[in-house]
């Protein structure tokens, strides 16, 4: 079989040899001589000779044309396991351009051992042919076909992303453009280091008319040291404020690390430096802390030192420090001096007392802790804008009267799958329990206390919890009855205490316990967005403020070097972030005119740097019955010779090309002889 027939049009040039021959034909002269019998006999021996000798030039001339021409037209034996079938053919290469590819392999760089293979497989195909280049970021602009021409200007321009996408979604999506063209063959490459966090063959897709190529191109092991995550162990941010970071670092290396420093940057500004000791192939905790200086946006880092890895030794982070926290407290008939007394002369809370008749329902999303101090009923506007008001971030305690009206309270309770009211014990009771382990205390207690004093009831509402409810208990009762439950709604937290705050109702309000229970309420009110985001991640990142529908927002990094203008979408009764893809390196970024920072951090799943063998692949291709799945078996081979032999058959033209040069020879030599 031909694979380009269109050559055959220069056999034309088998005329050239033949009219040669032609030329040189010549008429032999009779000499006559007094005795030519042993002349004549020499004479007819030299004329046969020499008529055998210009066939065989001629046949030898023709021949090198005829090969030469065959040798372009690139002669194959098909191979009838995978023959191309006639209707043309698409092929989609892979090129893995994660950070792991920047590593050296055995013959230097692998990305740009990854850019040869392609560039190789590409050659092995017809001009006519359609080709699609996809990358780690699978953006959408790669979703196209190109031209061979486009497809060598679109491999020579690729560069290392901080992208990581999992090897089957790659295939998936690649598996998938395919089959969006009309094409009788359809070809498949992945060309990458295969390494073992990113290539997960479990849900690589298994399509029987998709031929698939693993070019595993041989990543070394390397030691690496990364940061792998960073916890702020604050329930809120105030100026004055002590913060500790717990800082991650693994080891993924076979050899121990000892001393291994540590610097957390805040504002430009070194804060604390530690070192950690790191054993092998594990993981260590650092604790580090620091002064919150000022209120507003605070950015930094926490860094290290490690070669020849270096994007994973730094992760970036953003704290919002509030001034204050605004809280509002809505009485029914008068106002707790309890509450009063702990919030109205406190830095960090802006405290706020109203009564119900006077309740600006416009004005609550401002607040980010209410509390419904005895309110003899719940509206159904009220309890609509505290469900939003919930869903947004917000925080709500709800201290029902001994004569509330528990219907309106209970279907309030209901629309947000919290415990309800049931009836009133009058009997006293004590609290047995209180459950430190809870978010309200964390940092007020070491440890359990065995003779803490604990509060008593003279008379309270019994809680009752349906199925659907996710309440926990804070504090309970010697029968196990609740006395006060927290409950995440949306994006807040509802706490429900069973009974009033009042001295006549419980001594729990003259107590120690009172205090951070209460004040820590008030405190966690704050909505805490996430200190970081990873570049990997497509989820929308949340955003907090109030947002003007006219103003354009800029994304912009330290320096005003990179301004985008990102997506922002409306999510449930806030707003969050959508990034497409825009950002691609690692920092801190501001949010204008919205004024809120966001900090970006790569991948981790980058920094295991162990690669599978080709003998694994093998094994998994087969453990996962992949279809038409082969993994070529050495990266020093030629891919266009492999391509060819896989997909069109034994290739001729070197054969073809041989014979011609030895015809030429054998030319030259007859030449010789005739000389």
């Amino acid at each position: 079989m031909l694979t380009s027939p269109l050559y055959l049009i220069g056999l034309v040039a088998v005329g050239i040899p033949i009219a040669i021959h032609l030329l040189q034909l010549r008429r032999y002269r009779k000499v006559y001589f007094s005795n030519v019998d042993m002349l004549q006999e020499l004479q007819s021996e030299n004329r046969r000779q020499n008529n055998l000798r210009r066939l065989l030039i001629l046949a030898a001339r023709i021949l090198t044309v005829v090969f030469l021409v065959l040798a372009f037209c690139q002669p194959v034996i098909p191979n009838r396991h995978a023959q191309m079938r006639p209707g043309g053919t698409v092929v989609s290469v892979y090129i893995d351009n994660s950070f792991s590819m920047e590593c050296g392999g055995m013959e230097g760089s692998l990305m740009e051992s990854a850019k040869a293979k392609a560039l190789e497989i590409v050659e092995a195909y017809r001009p006519d042919d359609q080709f699609q280049l996809i990358t780690t970021d699978a953006a959408g602009s790669q979703f196209h076909w190109l031209s061979k021409e486009d497809f060598l200007n679109a491999v020579d321009q690729l560069q290392v992303t901080s992208a990581s996408t999992p090897l089957a979604v790659i295939a998936s999506r690649q598996q998938q453009f395919l089959h969006s063209a009309v094409a009788a063959n359809r070809h498949a490459y992945v060309v990458s280091d295969f390494q073992r966090s990113t290539s997960d063959l479990l849900g690589f897709p298994t399509d029987s008319t998709v031929s698939t190529t693993f070019i595993p191109l041989g990543g070394t092991q390397v030691d690496n040291l990364y940061l792998d995550s960073l916890v702020f162990d604050a329930p809120a941010y105030f100026p004055g404020a002590t913060v500790r970071v717990g800082v991650s670092v693994t080891n993924h290396g076979g050899k121990s690390v000892e001393q291994l420093p540590l610097r957390l940057f805040v504002g430009g500004k070194q804060y604390a430096l530690t070192s950690v000791d790191l054993p092998a192939h594990g993981s260590a905790q650092a604790q580090m802390s620091f002064t919150i200086p000022s209120a507003g946006t605070l950015q930094g880092y926490v860094e290290t030192t490690d070669y020849p890895i270096t994007f994973d030794d730094r992760l970036y982070f953003t704290l919002s420090v509030a001034d204050q926290m605004p809280m509002l407290t809505i009485s029914g008939n008068s106002a707790n001096s309890s509450l009063s007394r702990l919030f109205a002369n406190d830095s960090l809370v802006r405290y706020h007392q109203t009564s119900f008749s006077q309740v600006d329902y416009s004005h609550l999303a401002d607040n980010q802790f209410i509390i419904l101090d005895e309110l003899h009923a719940v509206s159904s506007g009220m309890a609509q804008t505290l469900q939003d008001f919930l869903t947004a971030g917000g925080s709500l305690l709800v201290v029902p009267p001994a004569d509330a009206e528990v219907v309106s309270y209970n279907q309030f309770l209901a629309s947000i799958h919290a415990p309800q009211l049931g009836t009133w014990d009058r009997k006293a009771s004590r609290v047995a329990e209180v459950q430190l382990s809870h978010p309200l205390y964390r940092g007020v207690f070491q440890g359990q206390h065995d003779n803490m004093e604990l509060p008593t009831v003279q008379s309270h509402y019994l809680l009752t919890q349906s199925s659907s409810t996710v309440a926990q208990p804070v504090i309970t009762f010697a029968d196990g009855s609740p006395y006060l439950v927290s409950l995440p709604v949306g994006q807040g937290t509802l706490y429900l205490v069973s009974a009033p705050l009042r001295s006549e109702y419980t001594d729990f309000v003259g107590q120690a316990l009172f205090v951070p229970t209460i004040y820590n309420m008030a405190l966690f009110s704050t909505l805490q967005l996430p200190p970081y985001a990873m570049l990997s991640s497509a989820d929308p990142i949340p955003l907090a403020g109030t947002f003007d529908a006219d103003a354009v927002m800029h994304l912009t990094n330290a320096d005003g070097s990179y301004d985008i203008i990102p997506s922002i979408r409306r999510q449930g009764s806030g707003h969050c972030l959508v990034l497409h893809d825009q950002v691609a390196q690692a920092g801190n970024y501001m949010l204008s005119p919205l004024g809120q920072g966001i900090s970006f951090n790569y991948s981790r799943q980058e920094s295991q740097l162990d690669f599978f063998s080709r003998d694994e692949l093998q094994r998994l291709v087969r453990q996962q019955s992949i279809p038409g799945c082969q993994v070529v078996p050495s990266a020093a081979k030629s891919m266009t010779d492999y391509v060819r032999l896989r997909h069109q058959g034994t290739p001729l033209w070197r054969l073809c090309l041989c014979l011609a040069l030895l015809f030429l020879l054998v030319e030259i030599v007859l030449i010789r002889i005739k000389k």
